[in-house]
């Protein structure tokens, strides 16, 4: 056994870190450049391109990307698989292609090819989780408000190392506009809150004594801190609409 830990490979098998077993699905990443003829395509150091915000593709987009006669629901399942399984770096792409998974443009399309050239450039980026970690479980929350640009909708990202190696991650639109940064930024925090109660219930049920210790959460807003560290927002106006979720987050701060 590896005495520096162990590594979540891009396929999702468990290997040491010295000697990288390469499994079953090695190759799926090479399958897909060859299903959809891009085996020979440059890569890219980002899975989106720089300041693009996707949005509902028109009808001749539509129209454009069906002369193409490819299955995108297929071709989306073979990266979200990725994304959920090893691959944190692509949550926020994948979400924002799954917006558009029931009428896909061209634009989509491309979103998704460039995806693979990503993919082809960080093939050897892999989870790491570390034999002897003494981090426990630190957590991060983050919002970016309003950044849906057909809806006003934020989007809420946040994950949770264990040790030193991620064991949770998401990121997704929220289902209702927030008024403002504190609201959104809220929403991400209690969504994490609810991921940690499990992780610390679960991990007590397996006899995992060094994840019960008070977990420290990271985030950079600070009337979202001081909501939930205090009352004194409480009844402020921009957060009126959250109060239920501004006591959940206090009991588990509590």
């Amino acid at each position: 056994m590896s005495q520096e830990g162990y590594i979540w490979s891009k396929t999702g098998t468990i290997s040491m870190v010295h000697s990288i077993e390469r499994m079953v699905g090695e190759n799926r990443l090479q399958y897909l450049l060859n299903l959809y003829g891009i085996s020979d395509c440059k890569e890219t150091s980002t899975p989106l391109v720089r300041n693009e915000h996707l949005g509902p593709a028109t009808g001749k987009e539509i129209e454009s990307f069906k002369l193409l006669k490819v299955n995108f629901r297929s071709a989306f399942g073979s990266i979200n698989y990725l994304s959920s399984a090893t691959r944190p770096n692509l949550a926020h792409t994948v979400g924002s292609l799954l917006q558009y998974l029931e009428h896909p443009g061209i634009q989509e399309w491309k979103s998704f090819l460039h995806i693979l050239q990503y993919l082809k450039g960080s093939q050897e980026l892999s989870l790491l989780y570390p034999r002897n970690g003494k981090e426990g479980i630190i957590a991060y929350s983050d919002a970016d408000w309003g950044n849906c640009k057909a809806t006003g909708r934020s989007i809420s990202s946040y994950l949770a190392s264990f040790e030193g190696g991620l064991v949770i991650w998401k990121t997704r639109k929220h289902q209702s506009v927030s008024t403002s940064t504190a609201k959104s930024e809220y929403k991400s925090l209690c969504d994490l809150t609810s991921e940690l109660l499990w992780l610390k219930q679960w991990t007590a049920e397996v006899g995992i004594s060094n994840a019960q210790s008070p977990i420290l959460i990271w985030n950079d807003n600070q009337s979202c801190i001081n909501t939930a560290n205090s009352d004194s927002n409480f009844n402020h106006k921009c957060m009126k609409h959250v109060h239920i979720q501004i006591h959940f987050v206090r009991e588990a701060v509590q």
